[in-house]
């Protein structure tokens, strides 16, 4: 029974994150910036550390390239073609890798 409710939170945690976008992104200092979700949440986002280890990303370190970030689709995305982009799970719930 317990098992059978935590399946279906979880799957309902799912469903919201499948459908959630960012509704603004602000560029706060260094590599952080300020998301805003559709449902108000507020995360403040540190990508130095996944630009340090992802050599695919290693071109934002360009604290002039980071900062042309944009907002598309609900997503933050870098680059004409989405250079660079993350899971909105992972920059709702703050864990970048």
């Amino acid at each position: 029974m317990i098992n059978r409710i935590l399946r279906k939170n979880a799957e309902k945690l799912q469903l919201k994150l499948n459908s959630m976008k960012i509704l603004s992104a602000n560029y706060i200092d260094d590599y952080k910036v300020q998301l805003i979700f559709d449902d108000k949440k507020k995360n403040v986002i540190n990508f130095l550390p996944v630009l340090k280890k992802n050599s695919v990303c290693k071109k934002y370190l360009d604290i002039t390239k980071f900062k042309k970030f944009k907002l598309d689709q609900g997503y933050i995305v870098w680059g004409k073609n989405w250079d660079m982009i993350f899971t909105i799970e992972s920059l709702y719930n703050n864990t970048l890798n």
